[in-house]
């Protein structure tokens, strides 16, 4: 059974968000061999001691996010800033974010794309921005529905690649610098001896 874990990237109470999150969940555990387990903060500061795990365990991830201040939120920061490089190497994930005007579309996208690129993400070519007002009625127009599935496929798509096979040369946060002993640069204020 392969795993798509969302990220609910937000520090309020399940609102808008967790709405589009809940129909990308319903598609994806609708799909054969898939399950879907959400992943959010027990407090605006905190999240469950076993994020970086349920990370690792993902077949795919789809990171969903306000957008905050043209960016994505400090309680979404938090949980990239306690998992490990490794983490997202090579995974497949895809991007939601959800805001009031459609000016602030690339705002956290933007933001979120370097910072996976940091991890080494197999990052979804095509992210989903929805306007918070699509999510606000009694019922979720079936476009809105329609995106949130095609958001979906594209993860499980991209995940149909064996396990453990890694996509390109590590990221430069996972490379380590081979320790070479150099004599201490001379400084220059001295006078050379001879």
């Amino acid at each position: 059974m392969r795993t798509l874990l969302t990220v609910y990237g937000s520090p309020t109470p399940p609102g808008k968000l967790a709405r589009a999150l809940d129909v990308a969940e319903a598609h994806a555990a609708g799909r054969p061999g898939w399950r879907a387990v959400r992943l959010s903060p027990l407090t605006p500061t905190a999240w469950p001691e076993d994020a970086a795990e349920q990370v690792a365990a993902a077949s795919g991830v789809l990171v969903a996010s306000p957008v905050f201040r043209a960016s994505f939120p400090a309680t979404l920061k938090q949980l990239l800033d306690q998992l490990p490089v490794e983490a997202f190497g090579s995974r497949p994930v895809a991007i939601l974010t959800v805001a009031a005007a459609p000016e602030h579309a690339l705002g956290a996208e933007r933001h979120l794309r370097d910072v996976l690129a940091w991890f080494g993400a197999l990052t979804a070519p095509h992210p989903l921005f929805l306007r918070d007002r699509l999510l606000a009625g009694p019922e979720l127009d079936a476009e809105v529905r329609a995106d949130l599935g095609a958001l979906v496929d594209q993860v499980v798509s991209l995940a149909v690649l064996p396990e453990g096979i890694r996509l390109g040369p590590a990221p430069l946060a996972a490379r380590r610098a081979p320790r070479v002993d150099r004599p201490p640069h001379p400084d220059p204020r001295k006078e050379p001896t001879t």
